[in-house]
């Protein structure tokens, strides 16, 4: 499970977010779960949604 992402997420949707950086609330389900792996170019959008590195975000695909 990618707590980091969880945390960061706080009170807002998996909709909302995945709303914003383009994806679906499945596929940020399957991300935050740690059932799916993001591509780099989605990894640079939670990047520049959160403001945090990626490598802190995905630390156990680096």
């Amino acid at each position: 499970m990618r707590n980091k992402l969880i945390f960061l997420r706080g009170k807002r949707t998996q909709c909302e977010v995945g709303k914003s950086i383009g994806i679906s609330q499945k596929y940020m389900s399957a991300l935050e779960l740690g059932k799916r792996n993001p591509s780099i170019r989605i990894m640079r959008r939670f990047e520049e949604y959160f403001g945090v590195n990626m490598r802190e975000l995905f630390s156990d695909l680096f």
